[in-house]
């Protein structure tokens, strides 16, 4: 069964700025219409970046996971999440959905190229996504097949799988080692809370680490952990996510 199709948060004013889109993915066990609409709704409602469109797909429910899911999760360390009694190990230590997620991936792609079709300028293209939605976001940033048609990415609240993959799953596709070398460089915003208790912060700093094998974090990356925010987002998110968005498309 196919997913349903992407809420679509049409700008508000397109005549006060360069048309720009969003594309925005849910976490697990979420939907478009879930954190993603009430950060567009956030934006909205306070009159802010009104020329920006936001595309927020649906993953759909997962067959495995009995969940709405981009692809099967795995256990995470520390994280408060239930486990099969006599074998976290075996969980925490399995393998991420490599083939869930490049699937996912390609879903990025397929959306990335009909904004390019609706005339929407690569430069004004930002990706990202929530929890499971930042994972997948991280990894076609690095290898989705229209990666080079977005200027920034934003990942909130989520962890980076396959990170020790990346460079066969590049290799496979023909791309180059190194980003910056092929015309790759776009702006990376990464945010966590201090109090997530479903993605640990260790796995932000680790995020971090292993994006920084493939991207200028000091000149490209804007990171912020913010205190007392949960696995969720806060007023201080929204200021510098709007803070950041200004710059990577602005009017």
């Amino acid at each position: 069964m196919s997913p349903p199709e992407p809420y679509i948060s049409e700008a508000e004013d397109q005549s006060t700025g360069r048309p720009a889109t969003f594309i925005f993915l849910h976490g697990y066990g979420d939907d478009a219409e879930g954190i993603p609409l009430g950060l567009a709704q956030q934006f909205q409602f306070n009159h802010k970046l009104p020329y920006l469109r936001w595309l927020l797909p649906n993953a759909g429910r997962h067959r495995e996971a009995m969940e709405n899911a981009w692809y099967m999760p795995k256990a995470l360390p520390n994280a408060l999440k239930p486990r099969v009694p006599g074998h976290e190990q075996d969980e925490a230590s399995a393998p991420d959905d490599e083939e869930g997620i490049l699937a996912a991936c390609d879903r990025i792609d397929e959306l990335v190229r009909k904004e390019l079709e609706r005339g929407i300028e690569k430069e004004r293209i930002v990706v990202g996504g929530f929890s499971q939605g930042c994972a997948v976001s991280l990894v076609w940033g690095l290898v989705g097949k229209e990666r080079q048609n977005a200027v920034g990415l934003v990942t909130v609240c989520g962890y980076f799988p396959l990170a020790d993959r990346i460079a066969t799953i590049r290799k496979d596709r023909g791309y180059t080692e190194e980003p910056d070398k092929n015309g790759e460089t776009k702006k990376w915003f990464l945010g966590h809370g201090d109090r997530d208790a479903l993605v640990p912060k260790s796995l932000f700093t680790r995020q971090k680490e292993d994006l920084g094998k493939w991207v200028d974090v000091e000149r490209d990356v804007e990171a912020h952990l913010y205190e007392r925010m949960g696995h969720s987002t806060s007023p201080a998110l929204l200021r510098d996510l709007l803070g950041w968005l200004s710059r990577v498309v602005p009017p």
